[in-house]
């Protein structure tokens, strides 16, 4: 957690937008962590990100950090591939382990950088592969090489920032509007 977050060094009055996010759990944790403004959480599953499941999240990480949610969290159950959120609204968007699951990833990663103001920062955490190309164990769908990763995102008009190896499996990314 604390590498995570010294290499997303969000500000306390920013706004976060997680994309894929399933319930939120990442996120939460992230956000008694290190406070933000405000956490839309985005999913189209309406079963996985509830409002319910938030709250039981938000309990279960103030009693084990023991601190206190400042973050105002909103939950937005929508297709990621056509947001309803404003354009240049948002300080940073979080994709955590879920852009290899998306339909239409260009289409995604357009959202991104049109909810992001400028100056916006775009993270993504994915599992990849390394020297042949894996399949990612949950959903079995084919994980990026790190190379197809940035080369993705820098066609959809971001810059790279900064990448760092999280473990053997999985990487950050970080890229700036």
């Amino acid at each position: 957690m604390k590498e995570l977050l010294k290499f997303t060094p969000w500000k306390n009055s920013d706004t976060l937008v997680s994309l894929g996010c399933g319930s939120g759990w990442w996120e939460i944790n992230c956000v008694i962590h290190q406070p933000a403004g405000q956490l839309i959480l985005v999913d189209h599953d309406f079963q996985i990100l509830t409002n319910e499941e938030v709250g039981e999240s938000i309990s279960y990480f103030e009693n084990t950090a023991n601190a206190k949610n400042t973050t105002t969290i909103l939950v937005k159950n929508e297709d990621v591939h056509a947001l309803t959120l404003a354009s240049e609204m948002a300080d940073w968007v979080l994709i955590f382990n879920a852009l290899h699951e998306f339909k239409q990833i260009d289409l995604v990663l357009q959202e991104a950088f049109r909810i992001l103001k400028k100056g916006g920062q775009l993270f993504i955490e994915e599992e990849i592969s390394i020297s042949v190309p894996l399949i990612h164990e949950g959903c079995g769908k084919k994980l990026f090489f790190t190379e197809e990763l940035i080369a993705m995102t820098s066609k959809a008009g971001f810059e790279m920032v900064n990448k760092k190896q999280k473990d053997e499996k999985a990487i950050y990314l970080l890229f700036k509007k």
